[in-house]
């Protein structure tokens, strides 16, 4: 295997990684990071009803949903619920 596969190898076994392990509440925190924060604050509408799940959560919770193995809506709302209860 020469080193351009194994680096390959390495970089696709991170990226599942981070896959299996990445819910919710870890896109959250990455959209409403120092780094990011300002960009999805100008993206978001200016303004927006009070709601359960407000448009940031709502996209880190489409973002968990898409990137899971069960895509169902239920499961990430679920996950949701519980981490707001813990």
């Amino acid at each position: 295997m020469t080193i351009n596969n194994k680096l390959s190898s390495i970089k696709q076994q991170q990226i599942k990684q981070a896959v299996t392990t990445s819910d919710a509440y870890t896109f959250f925190n990455l959209l409403t990071s120092p780094k990011m924060l300002s960009k999805v604050e100008e993206l978001l509408p200016k303004t927006h009803r009070e709601r359960q799940f407000p448009p940031t959560e709502t996209l880190s919770m489409f973002l968990a949903q898409a990137m899971n193995e069960d895509r169902s809506c239920q499961k990430v709302v679920n996950e949701a619920a519980v981490k707001r209860l813990v």
